[in-house]
């Protein structure tokens, strides 16, 4: 491909080039205006309580007042009128606490509302780098705060009262289950449990409810409002809402998946009790890019929805409108799962859960999103049979990408042989046009089509290798398993390499971050692209021109500037593959190969010329014939006017 650029003067090859670099940045600009850096999603401040101003009594009385006010207006036979006082605040919160543990997760429940307080998913060595999935909310009681796992039923029945009461607990003698129990005399017996079958991020759950009452209790209302639902929030605090594809809730329904992003979530609208509703749905689930939360029903009929907004919502899995008859039970069971979106782990819990994962949610992107898990499935090979470290996971996938190109890769670079033969021809045809470009630009294709040579060759083996980029740009940002991955002095693959901090930072544009660190890598990989220009066709780039040497010793800055805070994992790709592609140039460069540069096929019929054509050969010759009549006169030869 350098070998266009033969001529000093051919402006209409330096205005293609200059097109090229504008739609090369107009390309990344998009890019990244249509795949931004998420903005991190905070929880809301946890306002500080003073204890010591308002007595615990009185506190407690006025939260009943403010948030069962139309119960106390009523007789005590309403449905919330039967359950015992909200819960007060302990001396010591460690009192309502109870810890269930295996291998993988460290679950810490609350008497109160008997609900999920803490959610540690245990990783890395001695769980060195484990991951808190609840947002911690220190300073206020429990049963003021909304956690995971709580009950909601319908409004007109308990609502999300049952959430501020204390149940009891008995914790199983292995520590890995708890039973929770809250007792409503004479109306009804509430029982959540909780127990790991098995090492695994998969937690069993059960709601159970005991009509105590002589009469049948109606619980939900038609398909508008579920019986009870298991629910998770106030949202999922895994701290990586900013990598790769933004927090979604999903559900599986029918065999395919269907994604809201939680940023998107607008306030209800008055009478709107949900933002998203799907009933019978296979599972629901929160995800983001390292952590998932998901509730597979064991029953029929249940539906999934969600609630809130984008920095406190709330996801449920409800059971279908029952009727319990006296002296009856109704029960439902669940599968929880609490963990990473490690494609291992999702894929054990249950079938089709590793689908919640998508590195490109659009639907027009599927064939991306197809690739890029792929791509991650050869990582992962890589990893656990050849040699258990991402970064030399990566340095392979690379050579194997190299070598699945190389046939297109050896053709061009034959192309580029064929033209660099072709410059005593090229430079005969420049001498013979003068400054006629367009007579030149036509004469030169006319040579390479006669001659065989595809003067384009050398861009299709990088255009083949722009899937893998962009699928490797998403994939090596937002994979759980190269989360924290550390190769040579980088600590984390899906971070920049951050060889060492400055004491300032300056916003860089179009990278979406600050130079506040040096990143060795995208700085390695503009000097072997700067290189790369200098070695795959050293007669051609002798024979630029100075503003055609700049612009293509500039693209190389600006694509490491566009690279330089994108993930390490990315920039090691782009370098390693810059490298082979040196190698590989060298090795051709030097082999003695004979190219054939004798004409392949001639123009034997006569075809009719488009009319366009024939008006700018038109325009061409009169340009030649005016030319040539002022060589005349300026020689003295040509006819006087005086």
């Amino acid at each position: 491909m350098p070998t266009l650029l033969n001529d000093d003067k051919d402006k209409q090859l330096q205005r293609n080039q200059i097109i090229a670099i504008v739609l090369m940045t107009v390309l990344m600009l998009g890019w990244l205006w249509l795949f931004p850096p998420a903005t991190p999603v905070k929880p809301p401040a946890a306002k500080p309580v003073n204890v010591a101003a308002q007595p615990q009594a009185e506190k407690k009385e006025s939260a009943e007042a403010a948030q069962e006010a139309p119960a106390k207006k009523t007789a005590d036979d309403t449905p919330v009128g039967w359950l015992p006082p909200v819960a007060e605040a302990p001396a010591d919160p460690a009192q309502d606490e109870i810890t269930v543990s295996d291998a993988n997760l460290e679950l810490v429940f609350t008497r109160v509302g008997a609900r999920l307080k803490q959610a540690r998913v245990v990783l890395g060595k001695a769980g060195a780098d484990s991951a808190q999935l609840v947002p911690a909310m220190p300073g206020r009681p429990d049963a003021d705060l909304a956690y995971p796992l709580g009950l909601r039923f319908s409004d007109k029945f308990w609502g999300a009262a049952l959430d501020r009461r204390r149940w009891d607990a008995v914790k199983s003698d292995d520590g890995r289950g708890v039973v929770f129990t809250l007792d409503v005399p004479g109306h009804a017996r509430v029982t959540k449990s909780f127990r790991f079958p098995a090492d695994g991020n998969v937690l069993q759950a059960t709601v159970s409810f005991e009509n105590l009452s002589a009469e049948t209790l109606l619980l939900g209302l038609d398909t508008r409002e579920p019986a009870v639902s298991l629910t998770w929030g106030p949202q999922v605090a895994s701290g990586d809402l900013t990598k790769g594809v933004t927090q979604q809730f999903v559900w599986r329904k029918d065999g395919k998946n269907t994604y809201t992003t939680t940023a998107n979530l607008k306030p209800l609208e008055p009478g709107d009790p949900v933002a998203a509703r799907v009933p019978g749905p296979d599972w629901v689930a929160v995800w983001s890019a390292y952590f998932a939360v998901a509730f597979k029903p064991e029953f029929a009929g249940g539906e999934g929805w969600m609630a809130g907004s984008p920095k406190q919502f709330t996801m449920g899995l409800g059971a279908p409108r029952t009727e319990v008859a006296a002296g009856q039970s109704a029960v439902w069971d669940y599968q929880v799962y609490i963990g990473s979106t490690a494609r291992q782990a999702l894929a054990a819990a249950w079938p089709k859960l590793d689908t919640v994962q998508r590195f490109f949610t659009s639907t027009s992107m599927e064939w991306l999103d197809w690739f890029s898990k792929f791509l991650l499935g050869i990582l992962n090979w890589f990893h656990n049979n050849v040699y258990a470290n991402y970064g030399v996971a990566i340095i392979f996938l690379t050579v194997l990408v190299r070598m699945a190109v190389f046939p297109l890769t050896w053709k061009s670079m034959m192309s580029m042989k064929r033209m660099s033969a072709l410059a005593p021809e090229l430079e005969k045809i420049k001498a013979e046009v003068g400054e006629d470009q367009q007579e030149m630009q036509r004469r030169m294709m006319e040579l390479y089509r006669e001659r065989g040579v595809n003067p384009f060759g050398g861009c299709l083996p990088l255009l083949l290798q722009m899937p893998v980029f962009i699928t490797l740009y998403r994939m090596l940002w937002s994979a759980f398993e190269l989360r924290r991955a550390p190769f040579l002095w980088m600590v984390d693959l899906s971070e920049p390499d951050r060889l060492f901090k400055l004491p300032f930072s300056i916003p860089i544009p179009f990278s979406g971050g600050n130079l506040d660190a040096v990143n060795l890598l995208p700085i390695l990989g503009a000097v072997a692209m700067l290189l790369s220009t200098e070695f795959m066709n050293p007669s051609a780039t002798a024979m630029q021109n100075p503003q055609q040497k700049m612009m293509m010793r500039f693209m190389p800055v600006m694509f490491s500037v566009f690279m330089y805070n994108l993930a390490s994992g990315l920039n090691l790709y782009i370098l390693i593959s810059t490298i082979l592609g040196i190698a590989q140039s060298q090795i051709i460069q030097r082999m003695d190969i004979k190219v054939d540069t004798t004409k392949k096929k001639t123009t034997t019929a006569h075809r009719p010329q488009h009319f366009y054509a024939a008006a700018q050969a038109r325009k061409r010759d009169a340009a030649r014939e005016t030319r040539r009549e002022k060589e005349q006169r300026r020689s003295g030869r040509g006819p006087r006017n005086d």
